[in-house]
This record gives structure tokens, sequence and C-alpha cells, in this order.
């Protein structure tokens, strides 16, 4: 269709993407299912994420997620095929939900429903953040006009390119949700610390154990700042119910860092489930001859 990609971008609501941000770029997005006390909402589509940190807050709820099925990942590249010949699948880090498996059974049941599409569905090794910026450079290159191989090894090579840090408020809601073992023999005995981690390859690692916010995010600047050694950079960073944390973290990283791009969302609910309200983090780049000047362009609109 004129004014559309060849290229169109589907990718699940793991990511941290603003509603804006996914209808300006034509990417679209599969909701996972976060289910509370005894309703299920589908996410980003039933709920807002400012709603779904607000009742965690004030109910002290345990929610629990379900990754899409192969029948909604049909659904949403059968949504995108309407304007594009190809499409492109991002997914979640595999080893952490099963939503990548659910794309690949989706692709392959498909039969003529997709007949005159081609879809390649890759596993980001990413989620939250940094997933949302492999997606949003993903729809920005097919807004250029390369062709899906094209993106698609752009994207191979950005992947393993993408860090994410955050720190959590608590442990109260991992150990609500059964997978605080390996936060235990992380952090030992130790009481009031806010544990900076990093997602890469799909694997969660602790960097430090900060004892209060402010050290947290004053560590996660200089992190950020070694990691990226001066090059321009491009950063989202996530807030679950932390807005004003987020601006400080903002305001730091700017003046620390040639920020290329740097927007705030929200930390999405499929993982903010398990590590509850007051999480801060930043995902980013570095940026090489790759990105396109397209990109650097939209630092205004942002």
């Amino acid at each position: 269709m004129a004014g559309y990609p060849d290229v169109a971008i589907v990718v699940d609501s793991a990511c941290c993407l603003s509603t804006d941000l996914l209808r300006r770029w034509h990417i679209t997005q599969v909701p996972h299912e976060l289910v509370i006390g005894d309703r299920s909402y589908r996410d980003g589509v039933d709920i807002t994420t400012s709603d779904f940190y607000k009742i965690l807050r004030e109910d002290g709820v345990v929610p629990t997620t379900t990754a899409p099925q192969p029948q909604e990942f049909l659904d949403g590249l059968q949504a995108a095929s309407e304007f594009a010949g190809n499409i492109l699948c991002i997914t979640v880090a595999s080893n952490l939900s099963v939503a990548n498996r659910s794309a690949q059974a989706a692709m392959e049941t498909a039969g003529d429903d997709l007949a005159h599409c081609r879809v390649k569905v890759v596993d980001s090794q990413a989620a939250a953040g940094a997933l949302g910026l492999i997606a949003l450079a993903a729809a920005r290159w097919a807004a250029e006009g390369c062709d899906l191989d094209q993106v698609s090894g752009r994207v191979d090579r950005l992947i393993p390119r993408v860090n994410m840090l955050a720190f959590l408020e608590s442990f109260d809601y991992l150990n609500r949700s059964g997978r605080v073992s390996k936060i235990k023999a992380w952090t030992g005995s130790l009481l009031g610390v806010r544990p900076l981690t990093e997602l890469q390859g799909g694997q969660a690692r602790l960097l430090e154990r900060p004892r209060s916010r402010r050290r947290a995010i004053d560590r996660l600047v200089a992190i950020t700042q070694e990691r990226t050694s001066g090059m321009p950079v491009v950063v989202n960073i996530m807030e679950a119910g932390a807005a004003e944390d987020a601006l400080v973290l903002e305001r730091l990283i700017r003046d620390a860092m040639d920020c290329r791009e740097l927007f705030i969302s929200q930390f999405t609910p499929v993982m903010g489930a398990h590590t509850g309200p007051g999480l801060l983090g930043a995902a980013f780049y570095t940026c090489d001859d790759q990105l396109s000047t397209m990109e650097a362009d939209q630092v205004s609109e942002l």
C-alpha cells in the first residue's frame, strides 16, 4: 500500500514502546496476557501500563503472565500483511518466554492465510526496552526501503550490541512470583539493597548491590557511560511507576553522554508482574555507520 514500507514489523508486548511509537512506525504489537486475581487482560489492550502498576501498589496482588498463543501471533501477522508483502516478527528472548515458539508455530501453520507474504521470525535475545529498541530500529530501516533480508541482517547485528540495565525497588514481587532462587544466591542475607542487574543474551546477571535509589541511579549512569565510550548512543529509559526518577535519569544521561536519541517508556507489565513497581532502567546501544541518518532526524520528534 502507498505510504507504507514493504517490510512490516511485528513485536510482542514484552517491548517498551508507546502507542504513539507503534503507530508512527506501523509496528504491529501482539499482546501477552496478564492475570490479576480472577480477571485476564490483554497487555496494552484491556489495561494500560499505568493502571497495571497502580493495581500492584494498591491491591498487593500477585499477577501472572501468559505468552501469546499461536493464533494471536497469526492474527498479528495477518494484520501486518494487509499493508506489506514481507513481515519480520521480533519476539522476546526465547529463554524467557514461549512467545518465539508461538510465533514460529503461527508462521508454520498459516498456510494460505499468508501465502502472499514472506515471513521471518527472530529471537531478539532481549526483553522490555531492549526489545523495543530492536523493533524500532527494524521499523526505521524498513521505512528507508531496506528489504526483508537487509532488515533481518541489520537486526541480527544489532542484537548483541543492545544493553539493558535496571534496578529493583525490592525483592517482594520476585519472592511472591517464585522466581527468587537466583536472586537469593546473588544477594545472600543483604537487606535494603537495590540490585542493579543487566539482561544480555536473554540472561540476567547481577552487577552491583547499591544501598539507595540515588546510588543505584548514579551507578547505572556510570556503567552506561563506560560501555558507550563517548560514542553517540540511543537510549530507552524504562520506569515502573517511577516517573520522577526517570526524569532524573534522563537528565543525568543527557549530561553525561552524546545522545543521538533518548526517550522514556513505561516498563512492560509482562516483566513488571515479577519485578514489581519502582523499577528503573535503561536500554541502549551505540550508533555506527549502519544506523541511518533518519534515526538522527527523529530526535526532535520524541
